[in-house]
């Protein structure tokens, strides 16, 4: 077996509001005098996975993806096998 490192992220659907985001942005605007449109937060996650070939090592990562990691109902996530 080999190891592949892998990167998830994830984000909250389009549709969904992103308080953090929003207020990070507000205070951006009004004290930084940053002119931010908006802000989105999201989180990543890194590590190692042991699998047979790059194919698999990804099918294993979207499974945790959708079985734990990820809200299905407010999140969406992208994963990157390296």
């Amino acid at each position: 077996m080999q190891k592949f490192k892998f990167v998830i992220d994830i984000q909250y659907k389009s549709n969904v509001r992103d308080p953090r985001g929003e207020t990070i942005a507000r205070v951006l605007r009004e004290e930084g005098n940053i002119p931010i449109e908006s802000i989105r937060i999201g989180k990543s996650i890194h590590g190692e996975v042991q699998a047979e070939s790059k194919e698999e090592a990804e099918k294993l990562v979207i499974k945790a993806c959708e079985e734990l990691l990820v809200n299905p109902v407010t999140e969406e996530f992208k994963v990157e096998i390296k």
